[in-house]
C-alpha cells in the first residue's frame, strides 16, 4: 500500500479512475459495434427478462459477510489509489479468458444475477466470445477483485459506467 494518501489526493485519484472507466467503457462499446457485434432487440429482451426474474438480492448479509465488508472498508480507507487512474499495462488488468476488464463489466451488467447458461451464451455471443469464456472470466476476475481494493474500485467504476448495452447495427 505504501504511504497513506491525503484525502484530497485520494478523491482526485478516485475521480480519475471514474473518468478512466467511462472512457474505457465507451471505447469498448464502440469497438464491439465496429466489429459488427452487439445486442439485438431479442438479446435485450432476454436480458430484461432475466433481470426481472433474478433481481438484485435484498436479504440481510450474514455475520461473515458483514465482517468481510468491514475489513474491505478498512482496506479501502487505508489504500492509496493511482493518481492518474490505472495503467493499461498493469498486469492486474490483463484479460481473463479473452475478456478485458471493460468487457467483463459489460457482460456482468447484462447477466447480473441470472444463472441461465442460454443467457450467458447469448451475452458472450453478442460480445464476440465463446460461451465457456463467461465462467472462466467470472472465476478469474472475481479472484482479482476480491484480493485487490484498487482493482475492486475500478470494477465498481466500470460497472457503474456501462449504462445501455452496445446495440448491433443492422447492415
Amino acid at each position: 500500500m505504501g504511504a497513506v494518501q491525503n484525502p484530497l489526493a485520494k478523491q482526485r485519484a478516485l475521480l480519475a479512475m471514474r473518468d478512466q472507466a467511462a472512457q474505457w467503457i465507451a471505447a469498448y462499446k464502440a469497438d464491439v459495434v465496429a466489429r459488427g457485434l452487439g445486442f439485438t432487440p431479442e438479446d435485450l429482451a432476454a436480458v430484461d427478462a432475466a433481470a426481472a426474474a433474478h433481481p438484485v438480492p435484498t436479504q440481510e448479509p450474514g455475520f461473515g459477510t458483514k465482517l468481510s465488508m468491514f475489513w474491505v472498508g478498512l482496506k479501502a480507507i487505508a489504500q492509496s489509489y493511482p493518481a492518474q487512474g490505472m495503467s493499461t499495462d498493469d498486469p492486474r488488468l490483463a484479460p481473463v479468458a479473452g475478456l478485458s476488464f471493460p468487457a467483463y463489466a459489460v457482460a456482468a451488467r447484462a447477466i447480473m444475477w441470472a444463472e441461465d447458461p442460454a443467457l450467458n451464451a447469448r451475452v458472450m455471443a453478442a460480445l464476440g466470445h465463446p460461451p465457456e469464456a463467461w465462467q472462466a472470466a467470472v472465476d478469474g476476475w472475481t479472484e482479482r477483485i476480491k484480493d485487490d481494493v484498487v482493482v475492486a474500485t475500478m470494477y465498481g467504476q466500470l460497472f457503474s459506467q456501462v449504462g445501455d448495452l452496445p446495440l448491433k447495427v443492422s447492415r
